[in-house]
């Protein structure tokens, strides 16, 4: 049997990751194909019927297909995406986590199931290279093939029936009988509490998953289907509206307003990490007079609601301060301005991180100032690393507020709505935004399309938080843990 070496298996270890993620990167191109190729009903005159606005066909790649094909299609590569992204993260984190003693049958069995998994998103490349890869890991482990080890389980699957039936056959003692009737007792106990367990999770899972079902599905039904009193709940792939989430990113321009939260997510978030290291450094290792009172001081100020702040922050970057908004021109930088700056100071993110601050040894402090270390250089080079766990936490919770933001965002661009509207972030958006066509005296209200912005409004949260939860909960049991 030829044995193979530790970094050939690897090497095909990370070429089967690349190609986990090559398949689900095609499928996002077909998607994205196919979901430009659909047209918006641009027209909001009077009528009666608002699904016969929508087209029965598209042209796609030069030819033409029917709109319940393109939905299909559409619906088929958004099932195989979630499959391919989910099944790329689960593997590239095992493939992380391997040690050089992990690789024996086991793992090869692992790598079997993890290339059954392939056929979901029919990456039968996935699955063929995985098998080879499972049957390299028992020749380096066991100087063993698949198929010699099959024969193996199955030799020692025959030599156990053997011995149950001899066993089964041979005249037991009291105290045998007596062992066998309480194993058998104590199996049945624990298959029937993992039943029960599992199946409680189930229920929970299936409670908390059943509202983001529910918007997923009304945010890709018809009008009329939106509206029925007798709600359907399924609806086939050939039947799912995406165009009311091309309608909504399209001429209800929440595709800029997207693009807004991004800018003042990223920017707040670089000013508040930035403000919350400096701050949290000088409360915890630069000794100043008054440093205990200040910090106590701003510790009170997170008993004071941030909505009483308002009218100041207001005056001082209006008209009446600095001047960036209400002079009656459009003024992006201004607009961007004011919605950055007033949020890039946080007194909870500078306590969160100066707890995990004070778990640093003073010793290992004063140690490096005999050494000359300068504070910004113990700053960068130790503290920092050692804070990175709640340094993401600040960054992803920052980034997480920002998305959500309302109030703030609300009032300055409600301002002179004629150019704030252009600068609405996407929660302002989804609260102002009208989802009403006119159809004559009777206003329409088009439930489809607002469900469909709630959607586009909540599931990146909940992506953000289901990749990035490990480092959520790490930063906060670090902030909480001394020593």
């Amino acid at each position: 049997m030829k044995r193979y070496s530790l970094s050939s298996i690897k090497k095909f270890n990370n070429l089967a990751i690349a190609i986990d993620l090559i398949v689900p990167v095609m499928y996002t191109m077909f998607f994205g194909i196919l979901f430009a190729a659909i047209k918006t009903p641009t027209s909001n005159v009077a009528f009666t019927d608002p699904d016969s606005l929508m087209d029965a066909a598209y042209m796609v790649l030069g030819r033409i297909y029917s709109a319940e094909q393109v939905n299909l299609l559409i619906g088929i590569f958004a099932v195989f995406m979630l499959f391919g992204y989910s099944i790329f993260v689960v593997n590239i984190k095992h493939n992380l986590k391997l040690e050089v003693y992990d690789y024996h049958r086991w793992e090869a069995g692992n790598t079997i199931v993890k290339g059954l998994t392939n056929i979901l998103t029919l990456n039968f490349v996935g699955l063929v290279l995985r098998i080879w890869i499972a049957n390299m890991i028992l020749g380096y482990a066991e100087d063993e093939n698949l198929i010699s080890i099959l024969k193996k389980i199955k030799i020692e699957r025959e030599e156990k029936k053997a011995r149950d039936a001899q066993f089964e056959h041979s005249e037991l003692t009291p105290e045998e009988i007596e062992i066998k009737k309480r194993v058998r007792r104590q199996i049945f106990f624990k298959i029937l509490r993992y039943f029960f367990t599992y199946l409680i999770l189930i229920l929970f899972a299936l409670f908390i998953l059943i509202p983001f079902y529910w918007m997923i599905l009304t945010a890709l039904k018809t009008f009329d289907q939106s509206r029925a009193q007798n709600p359907e709940f399924w609806v086939a792939f050939k039947d799912l509206q995406w165009v009311n989430i091309k309608y909504v990113f399209t001429e209800m321009k929440f595709g800029l307003y997207i693009k807004n939260t991004l800018i003042v997510a990223i920017l707040t978030t670089i000013g508040t990490v930035i403000t919350t290291i400096l701050g949290a450094f000088a409360f915890s290792r630069i000794d100043f007079k008054g440093r205990d009172m200040i910090f106590s001081v701003l510790l009170m100020t997170m008993m004071i609601p941030g909505e009483i702040y308002i009218i100041t922050n207001f005056t001082t970057v209006s008209r009446a301060g600095f001047g960036w908004i209400g002079t009656g021109t459009n003024n992006a930088a201004g607009y961007f301005a004011t919605m950055i700056f007033p949020m890039m100071v946080s007194v909870f993110y500078i306590f969160f991180l100066r707890q995990s601050f004070k778990q640093i040894p003073d010793a290992l402090y004063r140690a490096a100032k005999v050494d000359g270390c300068s504070d910004f250089k113990f700053l960068r080079r130790v503290m920092l690393p050692i804070a990175s766990p709640t340094l993401i936490t600040i960054t992803i919770l920052n980034i997480l507020g920002t998305w959500s933001a309302f109030i703030w965002p609300r009032l300055i661009t409600s301002v002179e709505p004629q150019f704030g509207k252009n600068y609405w972030l996407i929660s302002v958006a989804l609260r102002e935004e009208s989802y009403v066509l006119e159809s004559g005296a009777d206003p329409l209200p088009m439930f489809n399309l607002q469900i469909a912005a709630s959607a586009i409004v909540t599931v990146p949260l909940v992506i953000v938080f289901l990749l990035l939860r490990k480092y959520i909960m790490s930063g906060v049991g670090r902030s909480g843990t001394k020593g």
